[in-house]
């Protein structure tokens, strides 16, 4: 009889539970994919899980808010909550098209890493964005605050520090420099030059405040774009 019972209690199903992050903001239409489920819209308050499929649509935004972290996702983006940065593990992320920001709570502890089709981000400090543009297959990053370490499918990797950026395309890893273009929140005219070249950078002004100009289509952040 106790061999019986000690292997039914070995055959009991064992039910491993996902991490999720909290919806704490959201503006327009914003769709999420769990398992091999259907898309299904969103609101605020809603958990999303790891392993996760989220896409915004134009004029759409969503934030999540895990353990300290943020992860803001931006207009007409997708990208995968593969994993939460947690104690025993790094949080990733998969983002294949769009803009999404990120702040990390003990970056340096938990470990995070952004990854495109082109190219994988490393957190080495706190808050950094990622962009992936699908058609010319570049990726970019900008690092708000601490250090984000960036390599390509090849391997090519290259620290960047806060105030420049990088962008990843078949030629390599590039550094690119946004310091000049930003004075504290404040977003100067020189960078409408930068946009010119990359419009995804537009989202960066969903945080920061333009000053001597302006830009439409740009949707503004409930906490840093005020």
């Amino acid at each position: 009889m106790k061999i019986k019972i000690f292997l039914s209690i070995l055959l009991l199903p064992v039910i491993i539970y996902a991490e999720s992050a909290k919806v704490t903001f959201l503006k327009g239409k914003v769709n999420v994919k769990e398992g091999i489920g259907k898309f299904k819209k969103i609101k605020k308050g809603d958990s999303i899980p790891e392993g996760a499929k989220i896409v915004t649509g134009n004029g759409s935004m969503v934030t999540l808010f895990y353990n300290g972290s943020e992860f803001k996702i931006m207009q007409n983006s997708k990208m995968v909550l593969n994993s939460l940065p947690g104690k025993d593990k790094e949080g990733k992320v998969e983002i294949s098209k769009g803009f999404a920001w990120f702040k990390i709570e003990n970056a340096k502890k938990n470990g995070f890493t952004a990854v495109t089709p082109t190219s994988a981000a490393g957190v080495r400090g706190t808050a950094f964005a990622t962009m992936y543009e699908p058609k010319p297959k570049m990726a970019m990053n900008c690092i708000c605050h601490g250090k984000v370490e960036v390599s390509d499918k090849n391997s090519n990797s290259l620290m960047v520090e806060k105030g420049y950026g990088s962008a990843v395309s078949e030629k390599g890893v590039e550094k690119t420099e946004y310091v000049k273009d930003f004075k504290d929140n404040e977003v100067l005219p020189s960078f409408k030059d930068k946009i010119k070249k990359a419009p995804i950078l537009k989202n960066c002004l969903s945080c920061h405040k333009t000053k001597g100009w302006s830009l439409k289509g740009v949707v503004k952040d409930n906490a840093y774009g005020k």
